[in-house]
């Protein structure tokens, strides 16, 4: 008996057992199933409906990828010697490839024989997100011309980069420039305005997702006091007058900076001019860069004269006299509340500083 009663359990509970194994894995094996294919099922006949040849191509879908640019590095020339996916306007013959490109075979040149030559090379791009982008190059510039410049113009905005000189030498440099996409798409523009002898190399161009800015946009205002007090005025575009930093602040300056002299013989740009100077740039938001010349006046790649004070100090007497001067200046603007934000070390120093005679160049 006790045995029959022990053999019913144990086949209840081998049923239990097998019922939970089936509530757990069945559902996933059954679900495994759907995803699966069976390799000895025929398949479903497909039906495909072409689109006759000339349909209008499909508007590429918004995505804020790489954009998909034609040509971007110059390589592709049509039968005709064209350059593929540019278009070229004005003095047309001055837009060339030549050799010797950034990173492969070939670069855009804008050069002529003409005595003056204005010449665009530009490209739409569409299938673009509404949403900002930034085109990114590699320029070459023999500078000397009137204008020679990148531009990126999405729907009524078009925002600028301009192409510096890179001579002497044979250097290419990376330039960039942002803008927001209104309708799906923009223009690319690589222009160039000028003489004989002049010209600009483009190359490797990018059109990628967000927005490039830059972190410090500043400008020298050492001779703003100076200026307002022989009674100079600001004014907006529009001739409104104000404050000079609310309208450089209102254009973006984020950075002010103020040069100190050690001994000035008219009393300018000295410390107590850049102490005065310091809280009214900080009122407006600004930071503050002090550019230390050492000097009683202008030091520059042809002059770097000691401040008369330190002329007849021999070297460890005047590496002490700069190190004070260079504390008493940091501390004195740290004392009051306006600490400089940054510090610049002499003024054009590549040929040296502290000269006793003017520097040959």
């Amino acid at each position: 008996m006790f045995q029959k009663k022990t053999s019913v359990l144990t086949t209840f509970v081998v049923l239990l057992a097998l019922l939970v194994l089936v509530i757990l894995y069945v559902p996933r094996y059954a679900r495994r199933d759907r995803t699966v294919t069976n390799p000895t099922a025929t398949p479903a006949a497909l039906t495909v409906t072409p689109e006759p040849m000339t349909a209008t191509p499909p508007e590429p879908t918004a995505t804020s990828a790489p954009a998909a640019l034609l040509n971007p590095s110059f390589e592709e020339q049509a039968a005709d010697g064209s350059l593929s996916g540019w278009t070229h306007s004005g003095a047309v013959e001055a837009a060339i490839l030549e050799d010797n490109g950034h990173s492969s075979d070939w670069r855009l040149s804008h050069k002529s024989d003409l005595a003056y030559y204005r010449v665009e090379s530009s490209q739409v791009v569409t299938g673009l997100a509404d949403d900002w982008y930034t085109l990114r190059l590699w320029v070459r510039s023999s500078g000397g011309q009137d204008e020679a410049y990148v531009a990126l113009r999405c729907g009524a905005v078009e925002q600028r980069v301009h192409v510096p000189p890179t001579t002497p030498g044979y250097r290419w440099l990376q330039v960039v420039v942002s803008n927001q996409v209104t309708g799906g798409a923009c223009t690319i523009r690589l222009v160039s305005y000028g003489g004989r002898q002049t010209w600009t190399s483009f190359d490797d161009l990018e059109l990628v997702p967000g927005r490039a800015a830059l972190s410090i946009l500043g400008a020298d205002i050492s001779s703003l006091k100076k200026s307002e007090d022989m009674g100079g005025v600001y004014r907006y575009p529009d001739g409104t007058q104000a404050d000079a930093l609310e309208i450089l602040t209102s254009y973006g300056m984020n950075y002010a900076r103020l040069r100190v002299w050690v001994d000035p013989a008219d009393g300018y740009h000295n410390l107590d001019e850049l102490l005065a100077m310091a809280p009214r740039l900080k009122a407006a938001g600004l930071k503050l860069l002090v550019d230390f010349h050492y000097s009683d006046n202008w030091a520059d790649p042809g002059k770097q004269y000691k401040p008369a004070a330190w002329k007849e100090l021999d070297f460890e007497a005047l590496k002490q006299a700069l190190y004070d001067h260079t504390y008493a200046v940091v501390s004195a603007l740290a004392a009051q509340g306006t600490p400089p934000d940054m510090v610049q070390i002499g003024n054009e120093i590549n040929a040296g500083l502290l000269a006793a005679e003017p520097i040959d160049v």
